[in-house]
């Protein structure tokens, strides 16, 4: 690659501007183009589902406009226009707003909700809070004190159950497994969880299924699989995510669940590269803020010639449960082994997951214990890699 690279980056998302940000550290005069269906603002999406306790309006949550975003990083930003298709061939994206050409192509392209096939003439009314738009669309739309339907009960959905029901709401939440967070903690925490929630008003029916959504005159009626109805004045959808793969799919890179990248961020096509939400590394997906700031400083490098290994710290997240604080580190996936408790008692609950050979691979700190998230992260780093961090 001779002169002046092109790096041309699609999504507008932390992945997009995160890879943005370092590239422009290490190439002051790369042609930089983003490439985003939205209009671009900086904004963090985990905030998402706290913003209703916190009294923001979607204004309120940009944190940098994208006119600011371009001027700082000296950006050529393309907003509003849909990528149709990318060309591996003639290296080049096809827009709604026509084609633009790269040397190189960083594809953040997110990931996107998960729709469950539900009857009634209300099935369309089940909002997905997935950026600043349906956070505009969802709030705009709840009545003070409403009774709302969250469908999920994951990291997302109870993370809003939590924020809900702070800010004065009626949180229903259904979901089909026996307890919140049903596939990252044991049931022992989970159903402290839902204690603790329920306190706060949070109904719940677990182990149960949305069936059909009509519409009625308090907004919706949701039936369930075992008959029950439920009333409600909106209806959000948190039944999670799936990677953004079929831009990359119909251009012939190799997909699986994600867009398959190597060790370096780099897909099937050498000159392409996937971060975030979207990517599948060699460890698996990975869509969380950390990952993706440890993503963007090696992609970086590598798109610009320099092929730099992407390096994960222990991934481990806080639930933004302000009613049941909750850390935890998920049992790496395809990993056999076991959940065991350490501790149980007035400062809250302690588990571990224990590998087939007994080394600590994940854990679940609730309450006080969470304080404890930083020894175990550094803990876990040197036995991964065995540096000390």
């Amino acid at each position: 690659m001779t002169g002046t690279p092109h790096i041309v980056v699609v999504g507008s998302g932390l992945a997009g501007y995160g890879v943005l940000r370092e590239l422009r550290k290490l190439a002051p005069d790369a042609r930089l183009t983003l490439v985003t269906q939205d209009d671009g603002h900086f904004y963090s999406k985990p905030a998402l589902s706290t913003a209703l306790a916190k009294g923001k309006v979607a204004e309120t949550l940009i944190t940098t406009p994208a006119e600011k975003m371009a001027a700082q990083l000296k950006l050529d930003l393309r907003a509003g226009r849909i990528v149709e298709a990318i060309d591996p061939q003639d290296k080049a994206v096809l827009t709604t707003g026509g084609p633009i050409f790269y040397d190189k192509l960083v594809l953040a392209l997110g990931a996107d909700p998960v729709r469950p096939p539900i009857d009634g003439d209300a099935a369309h009314r089940a909002l997905a809070v997935n950026n600043l738009d349906n956070y505009r669309e969802f709030r705009e739309a709840l009545p003070d004190s409403a009774r709302v339907l969250v469908m999920g009960g994951g990291l997302v959905g109870t993370e809003f159950a939590n924020d809900l029901s702070a800010s004065g709401y009626q949180p229903v939440v259904v979901d089909m497994l026996g307890h919140p967070l049903a596939q990252l903690v044991p049931p022992g925490v989970g159903d402290m969880i839902r204690d603790a929630l329920l306190e706060k008003g949070v109904e719940w029916h677990l182990g149960r299924k949305v069936l059909a959504i009509h519409k009625s005159e308090s907004g919706i009626r949701a039936e369930l699989d075992n008959g029950m109805a439920i009333d409600a004045a909106a209806v959000l959808s948190a039944v999670g995510l799936r990677p953004h793969i079929q831009l990359a799919q119909d251009a012939g890179l190799e997909v699986a669940r994600g867009i398959k990248v190597d060790q370096t961020g780099r897909t099937s096509d050498p000159d392409i590269y996937a971060i975030g939400d979207c990517a599948e590394y060699p460890q698996g997906l990975a869509a969380y803020v950390t990952p993706i700031m440890a993503a963007a400083r090696a992609i970086a490098p590598s798109a610009l010639g320099t092929p730099t290994d992407i390096r994960f710290p222990p991934l481990s997240v806080q639930v933004k449960t302000t009613a049941y604080p909750v850390v935890l580190l998920p049992a790496p996936m395809g990993v056999e082994g076991q959940w065991q408790e350490i501790a149980n008692d007035e400062r809250g609950i302690k588990y571990h997951y224990l590998d087939a050979a007994g080394a600590i691979r994940g854990y679940v700190f609730t309450k006080d214990y969470c304080q404890e998230r930083m020894d175990m992260d550094r803990a876990l780093s040197e036995q991964i890699t065995g540096v000390a961090a």
